[in-house]
C-alpha cells in the first residue's frame, strides 16, 4: 500500500513538470530547447531529491536579457518553491569587504539544511578566482561556494556560537589579567583590588555593548549583562539565568573561569549545513564565449548573431570560464550547462506582439474597449527597441515608453471627446502614432494622430548624403566582391546606423568549413574591396581613413597565411627576430614580400572584378545613398539584374553551409581509382580468354 501511495506521489510531481514545462512555453518565447534542457535537468531532483548525495547543479549561460533569471523565478513560482528558495547576486560579493559572505550562505540558510531546497547564484561572472593575467584573486570569502557547489555540505562556527565564544574567551583573558594583579572575588563580588578589576573590565560587555545602561562596579558579576552572557553561552535549558546567577554567588575568581570554560565546552562550536538535497542554479554572462556581448550596434542583424551563438558549446564555455576559475573549480560546475542562442529577428517580434497582447488584455479589461495594433506598431518597437546583443531589456522599456505612455493619452482622448468606441485600431506612418476609434459596426467615430520622437530612428537617417554616399561605395564593394567570389550573397549591408562606433558594415556569409588558400585568397579580395571600390570611383586621392580597419586585417591574414599557415613558398613557422623562442625560425624579407604580393595579387584581382561589374556598383551604391540598408534578397535581386558576369543568376547562388564538397571529392576518386581497377580486371580477363 506504501509503494503504491509513492508511485502516486511520484506521477503526481511528473505530471506537474509537464504542466510547469507547457506553461513555460507559453510565456518564453523563443527558450523553448532551453525549457527542455533545464526541466529534464532537474527532474531526477524533483522526484526523488532523497536520493542524492550531492547538490543538482545547471549552468546557464547568455547575454543580457535573454531570460535566464526571469526562466528560474517563474519556475520556482510554479513549482509553489519560494519557500525554500533564495537567489544570490554574486556582484555584491566581488568586493574583498564583502566578508559576510560565510555567515550569509550558513546562519540565514539554516532552514534549508537536509531538505529540497533551491539556491540561484546569479550573475556567477563576478565570482572570479584568477584575474585576467591567470593570477589567484585573494577570494577566500567564495571558498564555501565551492564546497557547497562540490559536496553541498558547509562545516561553520554559527554566528551565536562564535559571537559568544569570542566574548567568553576576551573574559577569561581579563579576569587573568585580574588575577595577576591580586584581584579578590567572593561570592560574585569584587572584594579587594575594586580599581585593577575596572582597569581591566572597565571597557567589557559579555552580551550588550551598552550593559543594559548600567556601568562596571564590583557587582559585575552578577549584573544583567554578565548573566545573558553566561546564559547565551551555555545554550542549556537545564541551565536557567536564576540558576546561574545562583551559582556566581557562591563562586570566586577561579570559579567564575570555571563557569565560563564549562560553558564554552558545552556549546557546539562547530555545525555542519547539509545542502546535499539542494537544486543550484549557476547563471552567469561569459563574454569570453560571447564575443558579440558587447555590441551595441541595434543594426546588427538579429538572424546573424543567433546564428554565431548557436555555434557556442560546450567547449567553447569551459573555455571561457578558464579565463575566470582554476580547473578543479570548472569542474566542480560539472558539465550541465545550457547555452543560451540570441533571440531571431522572429523572436524579437514575437515577444513585442506577446506584450502588446498583454496590455490589449489589460484595456479590455480596466476600460472595456478593445485596441487593435497594427503590424506597422511592431515595426516601430522593433526599430526603436531592438539591440540584437542587449536582449529583451530595451524592447521592453521601449514598449513603455511608446505604448503604454500613449495608453494613457488615448483612454484621455476618449473621455474629451466622450467617444464611445468599441474597438480602435493604432498604426503608425511618417514618425506618428494614428488612432482611429470605432464602433461596433467599425464605422470610425474618431481620429487623431500622436507625434513620434524617435530616437533611433532618427540615427538611421542621413544627415550627411556625400558623408553616407561614401560608405555606401566602401561597402557595396565589400558586398559584391563577396557574391561574385563565393557565390554567396551576404545577409545585409548597412550605410548609416545608430551605433556612434560604425558608420556602415557588411555581412559577409563566409563558407562553412576550414580555411583553405583559396578562401583565403577570397577573404584578401573581400577585405580589399572598401578600399578598391573608393579608388575606382573617387579617385585614389579621395580614400579615406575608413579603410584603415580593412587594411590592418588584410594585412595580418596574409601575414598568417605565410608565416603560419604554410601557404607560402617555405612550410614553417615564422617568428620576428626578437623570438626568445629558439624553436622559432626567424622571418626573412622573403617571407613579408610574399605577404605583401599575396595583398597586391588580390588588390588586382578586386579591382578588375569591380571595374567589369562598374554599373552594379554605382546601382547598389545610389540605392544604399537613399536608404539606410539593403537586405540579402533584395541585393540578389539586384546583383542578377546589372551584373556582367555571364554565370550569374539566382539559381547559380549558394548558401555557406553548401560551399565545401570534400566528402563528394573523396568519393568521386574512390569511384574513379575503382572504376580503373576494374577495367584493368576486365582487360586482364579477357587476355586470360
Amino acid at each position: 500500500m506504501e509503494n503504491k501511495v509513492t508511485y502516486q506521489v511520484i506521477l503526481e510531481k511528473k505530471e506537474k513538470l509537464y504542466e510547469v514545462k507547457t506553461q513555460l512555453k507559453t510565456e518564453f518565447i523563443g527558450l523553448e530547447k532551453i525549457i527542455d534542457e533545464v526541466i529534464d535537468l532537474l527532474m531526477p531532483w524533483f522526484l526523488f531529491p532523497d536520493a542524492q548525495l550531492r547538490p543538482t547543479i545547471i549552468n546557464m549561460w547568455g547575454l543580457t536579457g535573454s531570460g535566464k533569471t526571469a526562466l528560474v523565478n517563474r519556475i520556482i513560482e510554479l513549482l509553489d518553491y519560494k519557500r525554500l528558495y533564495v537567489q544570490m547576486d554574486m556582484g555584491e560579493f566581488e568586493s574583498d569587504s564583502a566578508s559576510w559572505i560565510k555567515s550569509l550562505f550558513t546562519d540565514d540558510l539554516e532552514f534549508f539544511h537536509e531538505q529540497p531546497g533551491v539556491i540561484c547564484f546569479d550573475e556567477f561572472q563576478f565570482a572570479r578566482t584568477i584575474n585576467k593575467e591567470g593570477n589567484e584573486l585573494g577570494k577566500d570569502k567564495l571558498r564555501v561556494i565551492w564546497d557547497m557547489l562540490d559536496s553541498g555540505k558547509i562545516n561553520y562556527i554559527p554566528y551565536q556560537n562564535s559571537y559568544y565564544m569570542m566574548r567568553s574567551e576576551l573574559c577569561l583573558m581579563n579576569l587573568m589579567k585580574c588575577e595577576d594583579k591580586g584581584v579578590i572575588i567572593r561570592n560574585g563580588i569584587v572584594e579587594e583590588k575594586e580599581k585593577e578589576f575596572l582597569d581591566s573590565f572597565s571597557e567589557y560587555y559579555f552580551e550588550s555593548t551598552s550593559r543594559n545602561g548600567v556601568a562596571v562596579d564590583k557587582l559585575y558579576f552578577l549584573s544583567q549583562d554578565f548573566i545573558d552572557g553566561l546564559f547565551y553561552l551555555f545554550n542549556d535549558d537545564s541551565m536557567p539565568r536564576h540558576k546561574l546567577k545562583e551559582r556566581i554567588e557562591k563562586c570566586d575568581l577561579n570559579g567564575i573561569q570555571r563557569m565560563i570554560v564549562e560553558g564554552a565546552n558545552k556549546r557546539n562550536a562547530v555545525k555542519q549545513l547539509d545542502l546535499s538535497k539542494s537544486l543550484i542554479f549557476v547563471l552567469g554572462n561569459l563574454d569570453e564565449a560571447y564575443y558579440m556581448s558587447h555590441s551595441l550596434n541595434p543594426d546588427i542583424s538579429a538572424d546573424e548573431l543567433h546564428e554565431s551563438t548557436c555555434k557556442i558549446n560546450i567547449a567553447h564555455i569551459k573555455n571561457a570560464l578558464k579565463e575566470r576559475f582554476r580547473n578543479e573549480q570548472i569542474a566542480r560546475l560539472g558539465n550541465n550547462h545550457i547555452i543560451y542562442r540570441s533571440f531571431t529577428n522572429q523572436n524579437f517580434r514575437d515577444i513585442i506582439s506577446q506584450k502588446l497582447n498583454s496590455l490589449k488584455a489589460y484595456v479590455k479589461q480596466r476600460f472595456d474597449f478593445e485596441i487593435i495594433f497594427d503590424e506597422s506598431v511592431i515595426d516601430v518597437v522593433y526599430s526603436e527597441g531592438v539591440y540584437p546583443a542587449q536582449g529583451t531589456r530595451p524592447v521592453f522599456t521601449t514598449i513603455k515608453n511608446l505604448i503604454e505612455g500613449n495608453i494613457s493619452k488615448l483612454v484621455l482622448e476618449m473621455i474629451a471627446e466622450n467617444i464611445h468606441a468599441s474597438h480602435v485600431l493604432w498604426s503608425s506612418r511618417d514618425e506618428k502614432f494614428s488612432f482611429q476609434f470605432k464602433n461596433l459596426e467599425s464605422e470610425i467615430l474618431h481620429e487623431y494622430e500622436e507625434k513620434l520622437s524617435l530616437k533611433i530612428g532618427a540615427l538611421r537617417k542621413t544627415d550627411n548624403v556625400h558623408s553616407q554616399a561614401h560608405t555606401a561605395v566602401h561597402e557595396s564593394g565589400h558586398a559584391i566582391l563577396a557574391a561574385l567570389t563565393l557565390k554567396i550573397v551576404p545577409s545585409l549591408v548597412v550605410s548609416k546606423t545608430a551605433s556612434a562606433n560604425s558608420e556602415g558594415f557588411c555581412l559577409v556569409n563566409m563558407p562553412e568549413g576550414p580555411l583553405t588558400l583559396e578562401i583565403l585568397k577570397k577573404d584578401l579580395i573581400i577585405g580589399l574591396g572598401g578600399y578598391v571600390a573608393e579608388k575606382l570611383i573617387f579617385g585614389e586621392e579621395n580614400t579615406c581613413s575608413g579603410v584603415s580597419h580593412d587594411i590592418e586585417k588584410v594585412s595580418e591574414i596574409a601575414n598568417r597565411a605565410i608565416k603560419e599557415y604554410a601557404m607560402g613558398s617555405d612550410p614553417i613557422f615564422i617568428r620576428f627576430a626578437s623570438s626568445n623562442d629558439n624553436l622559432a625560425i626567424i622571418h626573412k624579407e622573403t617571407h613579408t614580400n610574399e605577404a605583401l604580393k599575396l595583398i597586391r595579387d588580390c588588390e588586382k584581382l578586386a579591382y578588375r572584378l569591380l571595374d567589369k561589374n562598374k554599373l552594379l556598383l554605382l546601382k547598389m551604391s545610389d540605392y544604399l545613398t537613399k536608404n539606410s540598408r539593403i537586405e540579402e534578397s533584395q541585393m540578389l535581386k539586384m546583383i542578377c539584374e546589372y551584373s556582367s558576369e555571364d554565370w550569374v543568376c539566382e539559381s547559380a547562388f549558394i548558401k555557406k553551409e553548401n560551399y565545401f564538397k570534400f566528402a563528394d571529392e573523396i568519393q568521386f576518386q574512390i569511384d574513379e581509382m575503382q572504376k580503373v581497377q576494374q577495367e584493368k580486371i576486365n582487360l586482364m580477363e579477357k587476355l586470360m580468354l
